[in-house]
């Protein structure tokens, strides 16, 4: 591009030159001789100085700034919000929503209810599986535990339930001899006589309270030889 310029510019030059030369010819002094290259030159820099005070002329580019993201976590607050409200001069209040706390429920303790009459076997003086000679006696005693929440008095009883019942002279009551309180272990004895037939035999007592209301099974079973 420059150099199209130059070249425009001296050609100019040399056609301004021969006018010249052309009218001053019947003058008698010769005019002197003009280097066309020279001349080109001079102006390919004055044009080439121009474009530089242009340039210098248009303003510098600012560099645009550049953004870091900035990580932003709402809280809540329970302080309402004022905006202005358009054309009155007035504000409008806008309560934000405050973080709820927890909510913290105290459930009632389980309880249980009272158990009453409640008894576990513990032992008994006879083991199952014992061996008698046919009419032969002895003395049963059952051991049995109080696990629950009353005392058993003098008025509590096993009773006959079911079975063979091999108690001497067919009793089918015997109470028990003194109180057994909770957690205590108490006992009940009762005669019992062999079958005269040999054989296995089986009978089952119930602990009855003083309502004679069942609540334990205590039993026995013998063989006779």
């Amino acid at each position: 591009m420059k150099n199209r310029k130059k070249l425009a510019l001296a050609g100019l030059l040399i056609i301004v030159l021969s006018i010249l030369m052309v009218s001053c010819g019947s003058r008698p002094t010769p005019e002197p001789t003009v280097d066309v290259n020279v001349l080109a030159t001079n102006a390919a820099q004055t044009i080439e100085a121009r474009f530089t005070e242009t340039a210098l002329a248009k303003p510098t580019d600012t560099p645009q700034p550049t953004y870091t993201p900035v990580s932003y976590t709402p809280t809540t607050s329970s302080a309402p919000i004022t905006l202005p409200t358009a054309g009155t001069g007035g504000s409008v209040s806008i309560p934000t929503i405050a973080q709820q706390p927890t909510a913290i429920v105290n459930l009632p303790t389980a309880t249980l209810s009272a158990v009453g009459d409640k008894a576990v076997w513990a032992d008994q003086s006879i083991k199952d599986g014992t061996h008698f000679a046919p009419g032969e006696s002895a003395d049963l005693t059952w051991y049995i535990t109080n696990v629950g929440t009353t005392t058993w008095t003098t008025d509590y009883s096993v009773r006959f339930f079911t079975g063979t019942n091999f108690a001497k002279a067919g009793n089918t009551r015997y109470y028990l001899p003194k109180p057994v309180a909770p957690q205590e272990t108490g006992q009940v004895t009762i005669d019992i006589v062999a079958p005269t037939t040999p054989g296995e035999y089986k009978m089952a007592w119930v602990l009855s309270n003083a309502e004679d209301h069942n609540f334990y099974t205590v039993d026995i079973t013998i063989i006779v030889d």
